[in-house]
């Protein structure tokens, strides 16, 4: 996500958090959300050539798009190969432990 999406989106939920305002003491937590999520697109839009590279997977650097492949880390394909890697080291691990236990 850059700069640019990351300012649409906080505009986006200033909308909704300005939605909740009934003019009543309950206000004053939706007023607060609103006060930090401006003064976060005021910031964004200081610098907007600002990359957030945590929702890129952590192989290829492509921006991860499902909630999924970040919680992960991996987009589908290079979770796919990274797991085919380990599969295949763990097995050369495994067969030289059996060739060393049956050359005892």
């Amino acid at each position: 996500m850059n700069s640019i999406k990351a300012i649409a989106q906080l505009e986006e939920l200033k909308r909704d958090r300005l939605s909740f305002i009934q003019n009543d003491e309950s206000d004053e937590i939706y007023l607060k959300d609103i006060k930090a999520i401006s003064l976060a697109i005021k910031a964004l839009k200081k610098c907007p050539d600002i990359q957030d590279k945590s929702f890129n997977c952590r192989l290829c650097g492509k921006e991860l798009k499902t909630w999924r492949s970040i919680q992960k880390g991996f987009g589908p394909v290079c979770e796919k190969k990274y797991l085919e890697n380990v599969y295949k080291n763990q097995q050369l691990s495994m067969d030289t432990l059996l060739q060393k236990r049956g050359a005892r």
